[in-house]
């Protein structure tokens, strides 16, 4: 109840999403990664088959003989596109495991696809859950776990991450998006219908802004010029962590726009990569 009191002062000018910022979006996650490990193993299975999407996972293994600090990353796409191997995904993997992390990678039930937003919640929640039951097979520390997400992603991972606190040690909040009432133009307000309801009330209870909170360490990155989700909402999901006494991290970046992750030549990527390895290899020390 608290994150509400904190959120809804500023009103629905936090909450409005732009469609283009969509599009374009969708459109920088096109073409080849210049730099990239590929995943030690493809197409693992973290659940037994469901209606609609398979639940499918890749896992990436750094050098050396661990046991291994390790991050499950929640790829982004609105509820309703993406997948394990989408750019974003290949390109924090690879910084992760050239870092000293283990990786995991994995498909969600989508809108169209097999589910809503609970059901995706719940996949993500079985994806850690599974991942946790490989420290034997991957040589990983169960005890050093992380989880992260990117926009809706990001998301789904506050969503899933309280019910999932001694699992872990830390998470990562990518332009995230924490008020699905904000989505409330065009496609995208389709897209928050479909995912979690009609009423924008609803949408918002069900949304990570009036959640439970994780009370693990948390970074939160986001641009300022974000056209997808204002980075008001990240402002103000920062500000009530910190005044609820929650561990929190916020790297604000002047200038920068959604899914910065996107296109890997530009120099938001590779110091927004830098922030979040630096910062897990310290909570996951």
């Amino acid at each position: 109840m608290a994150i509400r009191r904190v959120f809804h002062p500023v009103g629905a000018a936090l909450g409005r999403t732009r469609t283009g910022g969509a599009v374009r979006a969708l459109a920088s996650m096109r073409g080849p990664l210049p730099d990239e490990d590929p995943p030690a193993v493809v197409g693992a299975r973290y659940r037994g088959a469901a209606r609609g999407r398979a639940p499918l996972a890749d896992v990436w293994l750094p050098d050396g003989p661990g046991p291994h600090p390790s991050v499950v990353w929640v790829h982004g796409g609105g509820f309703a596109v993406g997948h394990r191997q989408m750019k974003p995904m290949r390109y924090l993997a690879t910084a992760c495991r050239r870092a000293g992390m283990a990786v995991l990678s994995f498909d969600y039930r989508l809108v169209f696809r097999g589910g809503r937003l609970d059901e995706a919640v719940d996949d993500v929640v079985a994806a850690v859950e599974w991942w946790a039951g490989q420290s034997h097979a991957y040589n990983l520390d169960a005890g050093r776990v992380a989880l992260g997400g990117l926009s809706a992603g990001g998301c789904l991972m506050l969503l899933a991450a309280p019910r999932l606190q001694d699992r872990l040690a830390a998470a990562v909040s990518v332009f995230s998006l924490y008020d699905i009432a904000g989505l409330d133009r065009g496609p995208a307000r389709l897209l928050g219908r479909l995912a979690a309801g009609p009423d924008p009330a609803l949408r918002r209870a069900r949304s990570p802004v009036a959640a439970a909170p994780l009370h693990r360490p948390l970074l939160v990155l986001h641009g300022t010029d974000d056209s997808l989700v204002p980075v008001a909402q990240a402002q103000a999901y920062v500000a009530q962590r910190q005044a609820a006494g929650l561990p929190t991290t916020a790297r604000i970046y002047p200038g920068e726009p959604h899914a910065f992750f996107n296109v890997p030549q530009a120099p938001i990527a590779a110091r927004a990569a830098a922030d979040v390895t630096a910062w897990l290899r310290e909570r996951l020390a």
